[in-house]
Parts: structure tokens; C-alpha cells; sequence
């Protein structure tokens, strides 16, 4: 398993982390997206979040996914969102254009400049052992799961129980 440590790759410490994903299952017409953010050292958990929703994308999924995280770390904090989304990315930062997607762009915006937020948008590649990268990735499936199963939508808070059975499976 590969650990992503900001120490031995150079980048500058943030303030946060945050780790963002989103899916979609084109036949059953539901997606979930989820986040967590972590402490200035990448190791703790201290936020997570997960929910599973009908009628919309993959890429949206991912958008409000790095939305929600940055809704979850204090004003004027500076953190470094790591997605699995290029597409994402490039749509955040203004290398292309979705007319479809305007409304989450702007939200993005509009969150990161009300709560004086410095983000850095950098892209990991999905499924390649990185921990949390992978973490979240578990969560949306088990936000999928429990939508299909039972219509539960929202895990939120510092979920221990599913860190816990995240870990076990590795």
C-alpha cells in the first residue's frame, strides 16, 4: 500500500487536507460523493462525509463532493483537496467550461471566496494504493450500498465504525 506524506514529496504543509470522491450507477440512476478532512499532518480524520442521491452525474458527484469539504474546514484556513477527477479539476480552476455544470462552478467559487479559503486542487490517480484517496472511494460504495439497501442518504461526522471496517479490509 502506498502512503502519500507530503514531507518526503516536497509539497508545502496546508493547513488541511481533504480527500474528495463521487460515483455514479448509470442503471440503478443514483451516485453518491464523499469527503473527509484531515489534520495538518494528513493522518487524522477530523471530519467525514458520505450521501448517496437519484438523477445526477458522476461529475457533479465529484463537484459537490469537493464543495462539501471545503464547507467543513475553518474561514481563512489554507487546504489542499486532493480528487481523482481531472475533468473536476480543470473545471474548478478554469481550464474548461461546462455551461451543465455553471451552477456548481460558481457555488465552488462563491464558498471559497465567502469563507476566505486558500485551496489547491491537486489530482490523484484513482485506485493507485493511495490511503485516502482509496478511503473515499470505500465511502461512496458504502453509501451506494446503504441507499440501494435500506434509502439511507447521509453518513456524517468522524465515522469510526466504517474507518475501522475500511481498514480491516486491507
Amino acid at each position: 500500500m502506498k502512503y502519500w506524506d507530503f514531507r518526503e514529496s516536497g509539497k508545502p504543509q496546508y493547513d488541511y487536507y481533504a480527500y474528495t470522491d463521487g460515483s455514479y450507477l448509470v442503471p440503478k440512476n443514483f451516485g453518491a460523493a464523499a469527503c473527509i478532512v484531515l489534520d495538518r499532518d494528513a493522518e487524522r480524520v477530523l471530519y467525514q462525509w458520505s450521501e448517496a442521491s437519484r438523477y445526477s452525474t458522476s461529475h457533479r458527484q465529484e463537484l459537490a463532493a469537493i464543495i462539501h469539504a471545503l464547507l467543513h474546514v475553518p474561514e481563512r484556513s489554507s487546504v489542499l483537496v486532493r480528487s481523482d477527477c481531472e475533468s473536476g479539476i480543470a473545471l474548478l480552476t478554469g481550464q474548461v467550461r461546462s455551461k451543465k455544470d455553471g451552477d456548481l462552478v460558481e457555488l465552488y467559487r462563491q464558498v471559497k471566496k465567502d469563507r476566505e479559503l486558500s485551496v489547491t486542487l491537486e489530482w490523484v490517480r484513482s485506485h493507485s494504493g493511495d490511503r485516502w484517496n482509496d478511503y473515499v472511494d470505500y465511502l461512496c460504495i458504502e453509501a451506494l450500498d446503504l441507499f440501494e439497501a435500506n434509502g439511507t442518504r447521509v453518513r456524517e461526522g468522524v465515522d469510526s465504525e466504517a474507518l475501522f471496517a475500511y481498514i480491516c479490509k486491507q
